[in-house]
């Protein structure tokens, strides 16, 4: 049919939301979403929260932003690596040096974290 689009290795369609096809940049689909979460943790930045608040803002927007996409498509471990880092920043109000272990981060508050 006329109306058919067969991609060349390289490019690759989105498919209800993840992206497939030959030879596709896996970190390309990934872009969108870094930015947007961004520019949602600096507009959250703003507002000053506590810890507490950062923490909950870290699970809405990192986690709820990449949920699906890493579901259907997995994530990259350079895409792993720069949300770690961009968690790290936010968390710790854009200081360089975490004063607690990004491990200790992750556990419940209950056991410390």
């Amino acid at each position: 049919p006329e109306n058919m689009r067969i991609t060349k290795d390289g490019e690759s369609v989105r498919i209800l939301g993840a992206w497939f096809g030959n030879k596709a940049d896996c970190g390309g689909p990934w872009t969108p979403t870094i930015e947007k979460i961004d520019n949602a943790l600096m507009q959250w930045g703003r507002s000053n929260p506590t810890i507490e608040g950062r923490q909950l803002i870290v699970q809405m927007v990192v986690g709820g932003m990449t949920q699906y996409l890493t579901t259907v498509q997995g994530m990259p471990k350079d895409v792993l690596t720069k949300l770690t880092k961009r968690t790290r920043s936010f968390m710790w109000n854009g200081n360089a040096h975490s004063p607690v272990a990004i491990e200790h981060l992750y556990t419940p508050i209950s056991q410390g974290g």
